[in-house]
């Protein structure tokens, strides 16, 4: 092993001792004092480690975690005989009160390096039991060694790391993929290879609702599958709680999990959930946040922050399934959504009537292309909700909102890195951030969601 003296170039498969001094975006431990930022997964800040250097780059080196010499007071036993394989997590060796630290800090110095922007912000908020949150899985299908998979791709790469049991999942979740695997298994089903785009099955997709009751979705490079009736009787047999089973027809050759449309092979009645006190019909293709205690209370505060008035008009951009706008709708005068999917805005649609919310009303397309033509037709917003997806809101968006007026702008974001892009420009057209708050939605991973409030400047 050798040691690397201060502003001396690392090389690939050195071994080297050295301090972590902070955590990265994606959970990795960061050491700047080897003359390039070197990154370790699986160190925390304050321990002195031994790497393998396995990558440099000009600026940048990425290494590999051979030992621990002084662990971190922070540091605790992953519970999960996957982690550091599977790369659906990130953080289960950080104790919870630390990993909230952290997130707090990822979203502070994120709105300060992308968008030059300093926001008072908090730890994140999250759960008292950390675990078997998910009400939702999409989970790949491979075929390894004769016997069908499922699980999550190990970190940086699609090599399936089969799960037989998840722990940050709903139980339902596991049954689900143990019950297709053994269908494909048992009916010779197959499963989809990306190197020639051949095989039937891609991803099983389960939703679990607050009654525990179960949607069950397969993504399939087809329009059919061979067997159904068997796979059905096999999921009412796993599941008290099987709701229905859709299918959703995925052939492009992207990573895209789910097709345009779908379609119900088992079950005659909507897919219900609940969110702080409304129902919301939700079809295989729709967007729902994932953790359900942590979502309401996101939504709670977003409609504190927005302190609507009752003449007020509201605009929910990105709108999904309707779940702000509904909500909003009980405070306002009129609330208007708009969405690109046509089943997210039909259950939208749904919504409203399933709540006899009779102000609201849902519009279907890119919200780039429908909010200025609104405008045009004489819109004009109070306050506006964006939730939009990881890439963040298109700029046609930002400028349109700002061109509404609106006295207040409620942003949701899982991907704080766009939000802070997105979020410098709305301080360009006006709009300062007033309050922060990140939210612990996807525990023990390294992904945190944000909540920012911007109010409009006064001008001079």
């Amino acid at each position: 092993m050798t040691q690397t003296p201060a502003g001396s170039p690392l090389r690939k498969n050195q071994e080297l001792v050295c301090r972590i001094d902070a955590l990265a975006s994606q959970g990795e431990g960061i050491c700047r004092d080897m003359g390039q930022v070197l990154f370790i997964p699986f160190a925390l800040p304050g321990e002195t480690v031994r790497v393998r250097v396995q990558k440099v780059s000009k600026s940048l080196a990425f290494g590999k975690l051979l030992e621990v010499i002084t662990p971190s007071e922070a540091r605790q036993s992953p519970p999960c005989p996957l982690f550091g394989k599977c790369g659906g997590c990130a953080l289960q060796h950080l104790d919870y009160a630390s990993q909230l630290a952290h997130k707090g800090q990822q979203v502070k110095d994120v709105l300060l390096r992308i968008g030059k922007l300093e926001a008072d912000v908090p730890p994140a908020l999250g759960l008292g039991e950390p675990w078997r949150y998910r009400n939702k899985t999409a989970l790949p299908v491979q075929e390894q060694g004769g016997q069908i998979a499922a699980g999550y791709y190990a970190p940086r790469s699609h090599r399936l790391v089969p799960v037989a049991e998840c722990l940050i999942a709903h139980p339902a979740c596991d049954t689900v993929t143990g019950a297709v695997l053994d269908w494909m298994q048992a009916q010779g089903i197959s499963a989809y290879r990306e190197e020639d785009r051949q095989g039937l099955v891609r991803h099983v997709i389960t939703r679990v609702n607050a009654r525990d009751q179960v949607m069950v979705t397969l993504a399939i490079n087809g329009q059919d599958i061979p067997q159904a009736e068997a796979l059905i009787q096999r999921l009412r047999r796993a599941l008290p709680g099987f709701h229905s089973l859709h299918l959703t027809g995925q052939t492009a050759g992207d990573n895209v999990i789910l097709g345009q449309t779908s379609r119900v092979l088992y079950g005659g009645t909507p897919f219900i959930d609940w969110a702080c006190g409304l129902a919301f019909e939700l079809s295989p293709l729709s967007f729902f946040q994932v953790n359900s205690a942590i979502s309401q209370q996101m939504y709670q505060q977003a409609l504190k922050w927005a302190a609507l008035r009752p003449q007020d008009t509201v605009v929910d951009l990105y709108s999904g399934a309707g779940a702000i706008a509904l909500l909003a709708a009980g405070q306002c005068k009129r609330a208007l959504g708009i969405e690109v999917s046509p089943q997210a805005v039909e259950n939208a649609r749904a919504n409203a009537q399933r709540n006899q919310v009779t102000n609201a009303a849902f519009h279907l397309g890119e919200a780039e292309e429908i909010l200025p033509r609104m405008q045009a037709e004489g819109l004009r917003a109070d306050v506006v909700f964006l939730d939009p997806p990881r890439k963040g809101a298109h700029p046609q968006v930002l400028h349109a909102v700002a061109k509404a007026s609106p006295r207040r702008i409620i942003y949701i974001s899982c991907h704080p890195a766009s939000q802070a892009r997105d979020a410098a420009l709305l301080h360009e057209l006006g709009y300062d951030i007033t309050r922060c708050q990140p939210y612990d939605m996807f525990c023990q991973t390294a992904q945190v969601e944000n909540l920012l409030c911007f109010e409009r400047v006064a001008a001079d």
